[in-house]
Protein backbone atom coordinates (compact mmCIF):
# COMPACT_ATOMS: atom_id res chain seq x y z
CA UNK A 1 0.00 0.00 0.00
CA UNK A 2 1.85 3.35 -0.87
CA UNK A 3 0.72 6.44 1.34
CA UNK A 4 2.69 9.00 -0.10
CA UNK A 5 5.78 9.78 -2.47
CA UNK A 6 8.94 7.95 -0.83
CA UNK A 7 6.73 5.90 1.78
CA UNK A 8 5.31 2.74 1.42
CA UNK A 9 2.88 1.07 3.82
CA UNK A 10 3.26 -2.94 4.51
CA UNK A 11 0.29 -4.80 6.49
CA UNK A 12 1.45 -8.61 5.96
CA UNK A 13 4.58 -10.61 7.30
CA UNK A 14 5.80 -11.37 3.71
CA UNK A 15 5.66 -8.25 2.34
CA UNK A 16 7.62 -6.61 5.86
CA UNK A 17 10.50 -9.38 5.07
CA UNK A 18 10.61 -8.68 2.02
CA UNK A 19 11.69 -4.65 2.29
CA UNK A 20 14.04 -5.91 5.29
CA UNK A 21 15.93 -8.22 2.64
CA UNK A 22 16.01 -5.44 -0.04
CA UNK A 23 16.85 -2.54 2.27
CA UNK A 24 19.88 -5.03 3.36
CA UNK A 25 20.96 -5.74 -0.27
CA UNK A 26 20.73 -2.12 -1.13
CA UNK A 27 23.35 -0.78 1.55
CA UNK A 28 26.64 0.31 0.74
CA UNK A 29 28.15 1.42 4.05
CA UNK A 30 25.79 1.22 6.34
CA UNK A 31 22.88 -0.78 7.96
CA UNK A 32 21.31 -0.85 11.34
CA UNK A 33 18.42 -3.27 12.01
CA UNK A 34 16.50 -4.10 15.08
CA UNK A 35 14.32 -7.50 14.68
CA UNK A 36 12.91 -10.20 17.05
CA UNK A 37 15.09 -12.72 17.36
CA UNK A 38 12.91 -15.40 15.87
CA UNK A 39 12.84 -13.58 12.81
CA UNK A 40 16.28 -13.25 12.27
CA UNK A 41 16.98 -16.32 10.34
CA UNK A 42 14.81 -14.89 7.60
CA UNK A 43 17.56 -12.30 7.42
CA UNK A 44 21.00 -14.67 7.32
CA UNK A 45 21.81 -14.77 3.45
CA UNK A 46 21.10 -11.04 3.68
CA UNK A 47 22.78 -10.19 6.44
CA UNK A 48 25.89 -11.99 5.26
CA UNK A 49 25.94 -10.66 1.95
CA UNK A 50 26.67 -7.43 3.60
CA UNK A 51 29.39 -8.73 5.53
CA UNK A 52 30.52 -9.51 3.00
CA UNK A 53 30.39 -5.97 0.86
CA UNK A 54 32.03 -4.89 4.21
CA UNK A 55 29.10 -3.25 5.35
CA UNK A 56 29.31 -1.94 8.87
CA UNK A 57 25.87 -3.97 10.25
CA UNK A 58 24.55 -2.79 13.29
CA UNK A 59 22.31 -5.37 14.98
CA UNK A 60 20.01 -5.98 17.80
CA UNK A 61 17.80 -9.05 18.28
CA UNK A 62 15.11 -8.44 20.77
CA UNK A 63 12.33 -11.37 22.75
CA UNK A 64 12.87 -14.82 23.80
CA UNK A 65 14.42 -17.70 21.69
CA UNK A 66 15.16 -21.20 22.70
CA UNK A 67 16.64 -22.86 19.83
CA UNK A 68 19.62 -21.97 18.10
CA UNK A 69 20.83 -18.34 16.66
CA UNK A 70 23.00 -17.81 13.60
CA UNK A 71 26.76 -17.38 14.06
CA UNK A 72 26.82 -13.76 14.87
CA UNK A 73 30.39 -12.79 13.13
CA UNK A 74 28.81 -14.10 10.12
CA UNK A 75 26.05 -11.55 9.60
CA UNK A 76 27.24 -8.59 11.86
CA UNK A 77 29.78 -6.15 12.66
CA UNK A 78 28.39 -6.11 16.51
CA UNK A 79 24.98 -7.15 17.79
CA UNK A 80 23.05 -6.53 21.16
CA UNK A 81 20.44 -8.36 22.40
CA UNK A 82 17.37 -6.93 24.29
CA UNK A 83 15.38 -10.40 26.02
CA UNK A 84 12.11 -8.04 26.17
CA UNK A 85 9.97 -7.34 22.96
CA UNK A 86 9.53 -3.43 23.47
CA UNK A 87 11.92 -2.55 20.76
CA UNK A 88 10.29 -1.49 17.60
CA UNK A 89 11.03 -2.94 14.08
CA UNK A 90 13.69 -0.49 12.59
CA UNK A 91 15.80 -0.81 9.90
CA UNK A 92 18.07 1.56 8.17
CA UNK A 93 20.17 1.25 4.99
CA UNK A 94 23.52 3.84 4.37
CA UNK A 95 20.98 6.50 6.47
CA UNK A 96 19.39 7.17 3.42
CA UNK A 97 16.43 5.11 3.93
CA UNK A 98 14.42 2.08 5.84
CA UNK A 99 11.76 0.76 7.76
CA UNK A 100 9.90 0.98 11.01
CA UNK A 101 6.80 -0.54 12.39
CA UNK A 102 5.60 -2.85 15.10
CA UNK A 103 7.66 -5.70 15.33
CA UNK A 104 4.66 -7.80 16.25
CA UNK A 105 4.51 -8.02 12.62
CA UNK A 106 7.11 -10.45 12.52
CA UNK A 107 5.77 -12.30 15.60
CA UNK A 108 2.03 -12.39 15.58
CA UNK A 109 0.38 -13.44 12.37
CA UNK A 110 -3.06 -12.36 13.61
CA UNK A 111 -2.55 -9.11 15.62
CA UNK A 112 -3.17 -6.27 12.59
CA UNK A 113 0.07 -4.27 12.46
CA UNK A 114 1.97 -2.19 9.87
CA UNK A 115 5.22 -1.35 9.04
CA UNK A 116 6.12 1.65 7.00
CA UNK A 117 8.78 1.68 4.77
CA UNK A 118 10.53 5.37 3.51
CA UNK A 119 13.05 6.59 1.02
CA UNK A 120 14.08 9.77 3.01
CA UNK A 121 17.26 10.99 3.78
CA UNK A 122 16.03 13.03 6.94
CA UNK A 123 13.58 10.74 8.23
CA UNK A 124 16.53 7.84 7.63
CA UNK A 125 18.72 9.94 10.01
CA UNK A 126 16.18 10.58 12.80
CA UNK A 127 15.71 6.59 12.70
CA UNK A 128 18.96 5.96 13.10
CA UNK A 129 19.36 8.46 15.64
CA UNK A 130 16.73 6.91 17.61
CA UNK A 131 18.29 3.11 17.03
CA UNK A 132 21.48 4.45 18.43
CA UNK A 133 20.49 6.65 21.09
CA UNK A 134 17.56 4.87 23.05
CA UNK A 135 17.13 1.37 21.37
CA UNK A 136 21.21 0.22 21.19
CA UNK A 137 22.04 1.76 24.57
CA UNK A 138 19.51 -0.70 26.24
CA UNK A 139 21.03 -3.90 24.50
CA UNK A 140 23.44 -6.02 26.01
CA UNK A 141 26.81 -6.81 23.98
CA UNK A 142 26.79 -10.15 22.66
CA UNK A 143 29.44 -9.63 19.93
CA UNK A 144 31.95 -7.25 18.31
CA UNK A 145 33.92 -8.14 15.18
CA UNK A 146 37.88 -8.06 15.26
CA UNK A 147 39.82 -5.09 14.21
CA UNK A 148 39.90 -5.28 10.57
CA UNK A 149 43.07 -5.33 8.28
CA UNK A 150 44.95 -2.05 7.89
CA UNK A 151 45.17 -0.04 6.23
CA UNK A 152 41.78 0.56 5.33
CA UNK A 153 39.47 3.38 3.59
CA UNK A 154 36.17 4.34 4.79
CA UNK A 155 33.66 6.26 3.62
CA UNK A 156 30.88 5.53 6.36
CA UNK A 157 32.60 7.13 9.72
CA UNK A 158 30.65 5.81 12.16
CA UNK A 159 32.56 2.49 11.02
CA UNK A 160 35.98 4.52 10.78
CA UNK A 161 34.90 5.37 14.41
CA UNK A 162 34.49 1.80 15.45
CA UNK A 163 37.70 0.01 14.27
CA UNK A 164 39.43 3.28 15.81
CA UNK A 165 37.66 2.01 19.40
CA UNK A 166 38.78 -1.40 18.77
CA UNK A 167 42.30 -0.74 17.46
CA UNK A 168 42.98 1.89 20.84
CA UNK A 169 40.94 -0.53 23.48
CA UNK A 170 43.39 -3.53 22.01
CA UNK A 171 46.66 -0.62 22.18
CA UNK A 172 46.88 -0.87 18.59
CA UNK A 173 48.18 2.56 17.60
CA UNK A 174 47.26 3.99 14.30
CA UNK A 175 47.15 6.74 12.38
CA UNK A 176 44.37 8.69 9.95
CA UNK A 177 44.76 10.49 6.83
CA UNK A 178 40.87 12.33 5.92
CA UNK A 179 39.68 14.04 3.33
CA UNK A 180 37.73 17.05 5.50
CA UNK A 181 35.32 20.39 5.28
CA UNK A 182 36.88 22.81 8.13
CA UNK A 183 33.06 23.47 9.84
CA UNK A 184 34.16 26.82 10.54
CA UNK A 185 33.77 28.06 6.72
CA UNK A 186 33.16 24.05 4.88
CA UNK A 187 36.85 24.53 2.85
CA UNK A 188 38.32 21.24 2.07
CA UNK A 189 41.16 20.04 2.86
CA UNK A 190 43.43 17.09 4.53
CA UNK A 191 44.64 16.10 7.19
CA UNK A 192 47.06 13.16 8.78
CA UNK A 193 48.30 12.38 11.85
CA UNK A 194 48.38 9.82 14.66
CA UNK A 195 44.40 9.02 16.47
CA UNK A 196 44.76 9.68 19.98
CA UNK A 197 40.97 9.51 20.70
CA UNK A 198 37.50 7.94 19.49
CA UNK A 199 34.48 9.06 21.10
CA UNK A 200 31.54 7.15 20.77
CA UNK A 201 28.98 4.90 22.34
CA UNK A 202 28.60 1.76 19.53
CA UNK A 203 30.85 -0.96 21.23
CA UNK A 204 31.80 -1.17 24.85
CA UNK A 205 33.13 0.40 26.62
CA UNK A 206 31.45 3.61 25.50
CA UNK A 207 33.60 7.21 25.55
CA UNK A 208 30.96 9.33 25.59
CA UNK A 209 27.80 9.82 27.04
CA UNK A 210 26.41 11.66 24.22
CA UNK A 211 24.60 8.45 22.11
CA UNK A 212 25.22 10.90 18.42
CA UNK A 213 28.80 11.64 19.06
CA UNK A 214 31.39 10.06 17.23
CA UNK A 215 34.43 11.77 16.60
CA UNK A 216 38.31 10.97 16.23
CA UNK A 217 40.76 13.42 17.38
CA UNK A 218 43.47 13.48 15.36
CA UNK A 219 47.23 14.75 15.98
CA UNK A 220 47.92 16.60 13.30
CA UNK A 221 51.42 19.01 12.78
CA UNK A 222 49.35 21.68 14.35
CA UNK A 223 48.15 20.06 16.97
CA UNK A 224 45.02 17.73 17.88
CA UNK A 225 42.18 18.40 16.25
CA UNK A 226 38.46 17.16 16.17
CA UNK A 227 36.38 15.25 13.25
CA UNK A 228 33.24 14.58 12.81
CA UNK A 229 30.45 12.58 10.29
CA UNK A 230 28.14 14.37 8.26
CA UNK A 231 26.66 17.25 9.68
CA UNK A 232 29.43 17.91 12.15
CA UNK A 233 29.25 21.32 13.79
CA UNK A 234 30.94 20.54 17.38
CA UNK A 235 34.31 18.82 15.72
CA UNK A 236 36.67 20.94 14.09
CA UNK A 237 36.03 19.17 10.66
CA UNK A 238 33.31 17.12 8.88
CA UNK A 239 34.80 13.85 7.58
CA UNK A 240 34.30 13.25 3.98
CA UNK A 241 36.57 10.00 3.37
CA UNK A 242 39.16 8.56 5.87
CA UNK A 243 41.76 5.94 5.54
CA UNK A 244 43.51 4.28 8.99
CA UNK A 245 46.84 2.46 9.28
CA UNK A 246 48.74 0.83 11.90
CA UNK A 247 51.34 3.35 12.91
CA UNK A 248 54.29 0.91 12.76
CA UNK A 249 53.11 0.28 8.88
CA UNK A 250 54.28 3.95 8.53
Amino acid sequence: MMAQPGLEIHQTQAAVLDAIQSLTDSAEESLTVAVPISALSELVPQLSAAIERDVLVLLLVHGDETGPTPAYEDIATAVRTIESDITPLLVTADTQRGLTGHSGLLTDSIAEYQATEFDNKNLAHDQFTMFLGSHWLMGTERYVADVCEFPRTFSAFQFAVLMSALALRAGTQITARARVLSTADRTETTISGPVINARQSLVYPASSTNPAERSLTIETEDGPVTVGGSGATKEAYECREITLDRADNQ
